[in-house]
């Protein structure tokens, strides 16, 4: 009610002004009414939004960084298999298993032309590869790093981020990371470098494009108040308050009906304003390809559900699923067939959700399931009868017949633990499920006590099948699973040479429908075999 009154006032106080103006000049006034509080608006976001713009690239970069360290150490561990380790006496080796790649640097330079980082490998606290060079252009390798940064990163464990790391007098940003062994011992470090020099480049760029932007719209809005009348004015107003609560995150504004039922160029502006509204929810909730919420708005959906459940004896579980061999389909047939399989797997499980929580797309072929108000039990269940549909699919692209299989990690809310325990939860049973042969859901990793007697057990019976089967044509199992199964074949299967022929991909004919789950992998996992992710 005070609010009304006054905004009443303030109407009625322009009035006079109006009125007043009319005798004298009519600019004066809507000089000094409007264009010096809309340039100091303007200059108070300029000189406000200097620290924001600078702490969003700090973390941008913190994120690059770490992103270029992540992607050294993965392609590092699929080019050369086998731990770190430093021989020698007078000369030294560097070597990755069986690998010396003690001048290799075709893995840091292929980073580095990829993402413009410079980027270093230390055995314990001495730069082995490094794409970092001296003025001469000779590789600075040798050199060590600080001891700060040795006991935080190498005998700490921890990851580092800096903003002003000093390497041979030059400023940079960097990120260090723990290289691991195999056997979870620390064998040296992974470092990616940019020069402090750019980022602040790129800073001052994005405030000079901050402070074009406030001037024009501080122009456009002096223009509009000199140009329109009184109506016209209130009208702008409006809808300049909706955008500006639409664009610090207020989603429940909305956009005033009188302005809505206008017939001119200022309702189409309010109905347009509502639109980019509408589209700018769409975007910031919804992944592009799938339609489906993507990884913030499953955030922002979770914290009700972990409210209610905090208050509630019922609880919630949370699945995370993920496309098998997923990237044999975009090698093989492209990557808008992997579109395709995307598009339909989503459709799949966002009908069968519908009765149960809600998905969203988790990055790439993961998918985050959430059964509200779903024991653990019921979700598994659920998930199986997905499974099944995921299963009979078939997604036609071009001339082909795709189909897919999936695995899921279920993990069911404890109220001690956070979401993240329970996302990593699930997370780990996915990872299980893919080393247990893929094409199933896990919702409890069994120990390795159980998991090695079970495949003793298997062992010990093909071996005693494959025994009674020397020197016939076939051998069964009386379950139609070894049925016409040679006993060389079978001898080829114990000894591993099955596990390996299993990552061959469809042969591509496009008579039939190509599926990425063949039976060979369910072999392996029979077997206690792991194939490749």
């Amino acid at each position: 009610m005070r609010i009304t009154k006054v905004a009443d006032k303030k109407t009625e106080t322009t009035k006079k002004k109006y009125k007043r103006a009319r005798k004298g000049s009519i600019s004066g006034q809507m000089y000094t009414i409007a264009i010096l509080p809309v340039m100091l608006f303007a200059l108070v976001i300029t000189i406000a939004g200097i620290p924001f713009l600078s702490g969003i690239m700090h973390d941008m970069a913190e994120k690059e960084l770490r992103n270029a360290c992540m992607s050294t150490a993965l392609l590092m561990d699929a080019t050369y298999s086998g731990d770190y380790r430093l021989t020698g006496s007078d000369s030294l080796y560097f070597y990755k298993g069986d690998t010396d790649i003690t001048m290799d640097y075709s893995v840091v330079d292929s980073i580095k032309k990829s993402t413009n980082l410079d980027i270093s490998i230390f055995y314990k606290d001495t730069r082995i590869l490094t794409t970092l060079t001296d003025e001469n252009g000779v590789r600075m390798v040798g050199t060590g790093i600080a001891s700060q940064i040795y006991k935080t990163v190498y005998e700490g464990g921890e990851e580092a981020f800096y903003n002003n790391t000093m390497i041979f007098g030059t400023p940079y940003y960097t990120y260090y990371m723990p290289l691991v062994s195999s056997h979870g011992n620390i064998q040296g470090m992974i470092a990616a470098a940019r020069p402090s020099a750019n980022v602040n480049r790129t800073i001052r760029s994005y405030i000079l494009i901050l402070a074009g932007i406030a001037l024009i719209l501080t122009g456009l809005m002096i223009f509009i108040v000199i140009s329109i009348s009184r109506p016209m004015t209130r009208a702008i107003e409006s809808i300049f308050s909706f955008v500006r609560e639409a664009s610090g995150g207020n989603e429940t504004v909305t956009l005033d009906e009188n302005l809505l039922r206008r017939h001119d160029e200022i309702g189409e502006i309010g109905e347009n304003v509502l639109m980019m509204q509408r589209s700018m929810r769409s975007m910031m909730e919804s992944d592009p390809l799938t339609g489906l919420f993507n990884r913030r708005s499953a955030h922002r959906k979770l914290a009700p559900i972990i409210a209610k459940a905090k208050n509630s004896p019922e609880s919630f579980c949370i699945c995370i699923g993920d496309i098998d061999f997923f990237k044999h389909v975009n090698d093989t047939y492209g990557h808008d067939a992997g579109d395709e399989v995307l598009i339909k797997v989503a459709d799949i499980i966002r009908e069968h959700m519908k009765n149960y929580g809600f998905v969203s797309r988790w990055g790439g072929e993961e998918f985050l399931m959430v059964f509200d108000r779903t024991s653990l039990l019921m979700a598994e269940n659920s998930l199986w009868g997905l499974l099944d549909k995921i299963r009979a699919a078939e997604i036609r692209y071009d001339n082909y017949v795709i189909k897919v299989t999936m695995s899921y990690g279920v993990s069911e809310w404890d109220k001690e633990e956070s979401v993240d325990d329970l996302i990593r939860s699930a997370d780990d049973k996915l990872y299980f499920a893919k080393n247990s042969g893929r094409n199933r859901v896990v919702s409890k990793i069994e120990s390795d006590k159980d998991e090695n007697a079970e495949d003793n057990e298997l062992e010990q019976f093909l071996k005693s099948i494959g025994a009674a089967a020397l020197g016939s044509s076939s051998v069964s199992d009386g379950s139609g699973h070894f049925e016409n199964l040679s006993a060389q074949e079978l001898e080829d299967i114990l000894s591993g040479k099955a596990d390996e022929e299993a990552g061959d991909g469809p042969s591509g004919e496009a008579s039939g429908p190509i599926t990425f789950s063949e039976d060979s992998y369910t072999d392996s996992a029979i077997l206690g075999m792991n194939p490749i992710k």
